[in-house]
C-alpha cells in the first residue's frame, strides 16, 4: 500500500510472505475474540519472518472484544 497526500493506492507484492495461514484463521482473526498468536500456538497460523507473528496480532486487536447476545442461553429468534 502507498499513500501520498490525498490518494492512496494498492499493488500486488512479489515480497515473500511473512506468514501462512488460511482463510478461517485470516476470517478469524479480522472478526476478532481469536489473536493470531493463539493461533499460532494451535499450529494453525506459521510465522515465516521472525517478529511477524507479533505485529500482525497486535494490528487485528482492539481494546472491545466481539460480543453476541444470542446463543442457547439467549436465541434471537
Amino acid at each position: 500500500m502507498r499513500a501520498e497526500g490525498d490518494t492512496a493506492s494498492c499493488e500486488p507484492t512479489t515480497a515473500p510472505a511473512d506468514l501462512r495461514l488460511g482463510a478461517a484463521e485470516l476470517g478469524a482473526a479480522f472478526l476478532g475474540g481469536t489473536a493470531l498468536t493463539a493461533l499460532s500456538a494451535a499450529g494453525r497460523v506459521e510465522e515465516l519472518r521472525p517478529g511477524s507473528l507479533a505485529r500482525a496480532s497486535a494490528a487485528f486487536r482492539d481494546d472491545r472484544e466481539p460480543w453476541y447476545p444470542g446463543g442457547w442461553a439467549f436465541p434471537l429468534y
